[in-house]
């Protein structure tokens, strides 16, 4: 296996201008000295739980996905079941079977907010008319005819809005309990071995490395990437986040398994900040796309639009954010009321606002 050797004096000085998003949980005064692999190819890794949630969600996109095809009615019901796991709703029966459920991932505001989406995908599969200002239903790009919408009569694609309000979960998920005290604090084992999953705390940094949803081998293997697997490639142009989060990764990992809590802690940080980075930026790359196609394909230039609204609403339910709750107001404000309405300055107005407060300038029309 490829190995990289780090000093820890160095890589302390990645973390260096972030604020932790957890506590301190040093162990002893040395600094030791320990290989850190080039692949998440550790020993005793085990996050299956998060790739069953992940097929799970892949069957609650495909059932959304009906509803393009006019006058399928897709059931808010079931879509609620298949986040619940329950009432065996899924196709697969190995995720009818499994103890875990997305709807355990969500804030309480979260889970009221995509079940009102669910309510709203549904009303707009009941219309058989064809996407228009006003009028929900399916519409078509003007540029490939075979690629459909289901959109509300404001032109809010709700499917988008599952999966990039799943996105803002998962971010809340890494900044609020992944590295919390519950699951990396001093009283969780790092002593006991469990084979195939490690000691506790291993395990608990295994289940945070599985949100991402990259290979082990990643950014130098990108097959299978979702979620923000493929939206940190999308925006690594501009802020460069493949390898330092995977570095990140693969470093908190390897401290852990050598006791390195200051270490882990630095890698915490890096982690916590760049998945709300890449959830400002992912909402910047989705404008920078409409702005090619709103004036020539309106129906795709809405849903589009639907994905990065959906990233700034969800930031809502991060509470160790960056942005300020008045200013994710403020933005909302600029996609209104009606998504056919937006204006380029509307959009403009957005993406000026997002890269101010993350200091994205100098980069913001690269994302």
């Amino acid at each position: 296996m490829k190995k990289n050797l780090f000093t820890i004096a160095g890589l302390a000085l990645l973390a260096t201008g972030f604020a932790s998003c957890k506590k301190d949980n040093s162990e002893g005064t040395k600094t030791p000295t320990y290989t850190i692999p080039a692949t998440y190819n550790f020993s005793n890794v085990d996050f299956s739980d998060q790739t069953t949630r992940f097929s799970m969600s892949a069957e609650i996109e495909a059932l959304m996905k009906t509803g393009t095809t006019s006058g399928t009615v897709v059931s808010a019901q079931k879509l609620k079941d298949m986040l619940a796991n329950v009432n065996s709703p899924f196709t697969a029966a190995a995720n009818n079977a499994a103890t875990v459920n997305l709807k355990s991932w969500f804030p309480a505001q979260a889970e009221t907010d995509m079940e009102a989406y669910m309510d709203s995908l549904e009303v707009a599969s009941n219309s058989t008319q064809a996407a228009a200002n006003g009028v929900a239903g399916v519409g078509a790009s003007a540029a490939d005819a075979t690629k459909k919408y289901l959109l509300s009569a404001n032109g809010i694609n709700y499917a988008q809005f599952y999966s990039k309000t799943l996105m803002g979960v998962i971010t809340y998920q890494i900044v609020n309990n992944a590295f919390s005290d519950a699951t990396m604090g001093s009283g969780v084992d790092n002593n006991t071995v469990v084979a195939g999953k490690g000691t506790a705390m291993e395990h608990n940094w295994d289940l945070a490395f599985g949100l991402w949803m990259v290979p082990v081998d990643f950014p130098t293997n990108k097959t299978g990437v979702k979620y923000w697997g493929s939206y940190s490639s999308q925006v690594d142009s501009g802020i460069h986040c493949n390898n330092a989060l995977m570095t990140a990764y693969l470093t908190g990992r390897a401290a852990i398994s050598n006791k390195d809590m200051a270490t882990r802690d630095a890698q915490i940080t890096i982690i916590c900040e760049t998945y709300e980075k890449m959830q400002a930026a992912s909402a910047i790359h989705e404008l920078n796309a409409v702005k090619l196609i709103l004036a020539s394909d309106l129906t795709k230039a809405v849903s589009t639009i639907s994905e990065s609204m959906a990233f700034v609403a969800s930031m809502r339910y991060n509470p160790k954010k960056k942005i300020s709750d008045a200013q994710i107001t403020r933005v909302l404000g600029y996609y209104g009321t009606n998504l056919y309405n937006i204006s380029t300055a509307d959009i403009n107005n957005i993406i000026n606002t997002l890269s101010s407060i993350y200091g994205f300038d100098s980069v913001k029309n690269i994302i």
